[in-house]
């Protein structure tokens, strides 16, 4: 979406341009040894499945617990807060480490020998996205439509959203559930922490006797109550760990609210953040007047990319496509259809028994 923009020009230059020349330049005042060893160094942190991201989250996720518990969990309930929020506060917890363990360990859908067959029944190819069913150049399978070979846990995953380095795991057909609920749960632990920590900060305003509290004015030496700021900033001051944990809920609430949106949209609109830069790329097609609705002999029409040098030789009837609207996602089935597919996906082995019911019916 930022093609030909300042921020694609920028990615450019952050990803490939300097890091090149730091490369370079690295090579030219440094041994090349040194300089190998530190790229093997920064492609087993990023390049590889490792557990390093996942034990900096789980552990800063703790430390923010222990913050909780001891600064603000001993203040509740308070004027704002009933005792009953405990038990809210307890099962959004608990939902989100569950979810978050599950995610973890689950099996996102590997393609293996024994049941690439079967996964090939779940998505069929759409003609666009996925032409056909081709061979995996690294797993030398068959690779399932939707599926991508993932470089870092080095297997197909079928129906690839994306590798997670927080989780240590892709995340895929089987897993995608446990990474929503995940997402949507801490959400709620973001938002719902920030304001715990709002009505802890107002009820120590009251407790330190600061509601009211009158105070000499810097400015002009007179005795004037003291501010809601001030009062608030003194508090913060006084309690460094509630602040800092505060601050770090308001920066990350609105992140974490974002993406959980980004990903509950794309699931509805039927695909997967992989599949969303293959969108685009069709979408570059459409505007460079390279695809076509094909109709084939049999009367049936399909959806193709015919590049310029091609499209003489190509005599079949066809149509330009103008818009990318004009173009029907095959994986889209409705907003709540698309939801309860991931929610609840079908076994592989269910697909191919439905696909081979119909075959039957059909002959």
């Amino acid at each position: 979406m930022f093609r030909d923009t300042i921020v694609e020009r920028a990615h450019v230059y952050c990803m490939e341009t300097l890091p090149g020349s730091i490369d370079r330049w690295a090579r030219a005042g440094i041994s090349d040894a040194v300089v190998d060893r530190a790229e093997r160094v920064w492609l087993a942190l990023f390049g590889c499945r490792n557990p390093v991201f996942q034990i900096i989250a789980v552990v800063l996720y703790f430390l923010g617990l222990a913050v909780f518990m001891t600064q603000a969990a001993p203040m509740v309930p308070n004027r704002y807060m009933g005792a009953w929020h405990w038990i809210p506060i307890i099962a959004t917890l608990a939902v989100n480490m569950g979810t978050y363990a599950t995610a973890c360990v689950a099996d996102p859908g590997v393609v293996h020998a024994g049941n690439v067959a079967q996964a090939c029944h779940v998505f069929q190819p759409d003609g666009l996205l996925y032409p056909d069913t081709p061979t995996c150049r690294t797993c030398l399978l068959a690779k399932p439509a939707r599926s991508k070979h993932c470089a870092s846990c080095n297997q197909c995953i079928q129906m690839m959203d994306h590798h997670c380095m927080w989780l240590n795991n892709c995340i895929g057909l089987n897993n995608a559930r446990w990474f929503l609920g995940f997402l949507t749960s801490f959400s709620l632990v973001c938002i719902y922490g920030s304001y715990i920590f709002a009505t802890v900060i107002l009820e120590l305003r009251h407790t330190r006797g600061l509601v009211g509290a009158m105070v000499r004015s810097e400015e002009t030496g007179l005795i004037v109550p003291i501010s809601f700021r001030t009062s608030i900033l003194y508090l913060l001051d006084q309690n460094v760990m509630l602040a800092v944990l505060l601050v770090l809920l308001v920066i990350l609430t609105p992140a974490i609210v974002l993406f959980t949106a980004y990903q509950v949209r794309i699931v509805s609109l039927g695909y997967t953040g992989n599949e969303e830069h293959k969108w685009l790329n069709v979408a570059d097609a459409v505007k460079d007047g390279v695809v076509f609705v094909v109709e084939s002999e049999d009367g049936s029409e399909a959806v193709e990319v015919i590049e310029v040098e091609e499209q003489l030789k190509d005599l079949r009837p066809r149509q330009m496509v103008k818009d990318l609207a004009e173009i029907n996602n095959q994986y889209h089935r409705g907003a709540w259809t698309n939801l309860m597919f991931v929610l609840f996906p079908p076994s592989a082995e269910a697909c191919a028994r439905t696909k081979s019911a119909k075959t039957t019916h059909v002959e």
